[in-house]
């Protein structure tokens, strides 16, 4: 077995966390999904970076990475932009981290980050959860339904690497 992602919960400070709250107002009941690089979106990220260097989990290259592939995802319920094709509804990058960063989540809502092939089905995506998934790792976004109260927010980023945190909230495990 080895490391396919690691859980963080609270992971940004609570001044950071209401800076974020009141950017996002625009998009908590938007009702097209979005994908934007705002600056709330560089401010995110400038932060994020902070605490992994803090947890020394950083890596250099990222610096150049993260602007390339990152952006604020608003998905809105009933939308499936992963089940269709070969792949169940699973996909692999080669590293990345999701914030969850609506003010709220229920988890009859669904819109849970699902793991194939580990020993964690899924987790729920709790406001202010990190989530780093190592390289080659099928995972996928179950469908949330329109009994959510907002939408599922996330400040998502596919750097390349593998990162190893004992200290985690969470550790998923692959299962083969």
């Amino acid at each position: 077995m080895a490391t396919a992602a690691i859980v963080i919960d609270n992971f940004l400070s609570t001044d950071k966390w209401n800076t974020i709250q009141s950017g996002i107002t625009s998009y908590l009941n938007s009702s097209t999904y979005m994908e934007e690089r705002t600056s709330l979106h560089t401010q995110i990220n400038g932060w994020i970076e902070d605490k992994l260097k803090e947890l020394n989990l950083w890596q250099t290259s990222w610096k150049d990475e993260i602007p390339l592939f990152s952006s604020i995802n608003v998905g809105i319920p009933v939308s499936d932009r992963e089940s269709s094709g070969e792949s169940g509804g699973y996909h692999i990058e080669s590293g990345g981290y999701i914030l969850y960063i609506h003010p709220t989540w229920d988890a009859s809502w669904g819109g849970h980050l699902k793991f194939k092939d580990c020993d964690v089905a899924q987790i729920e995506p709790t406001p202010n959860r990190f989530v780093w998934v190592n390289p080659k790792i099928w995972h996928g976004i179950e469908v949330f339904n329109n009994t959510a109260t907002n939408n599922r927010i996330t400040v998502v980023a596919w750097p390349s690497g593998t990162v190893e945190y004992p200290s985690a909230d969470l550790i998923i495990n692959t299962s083969v």
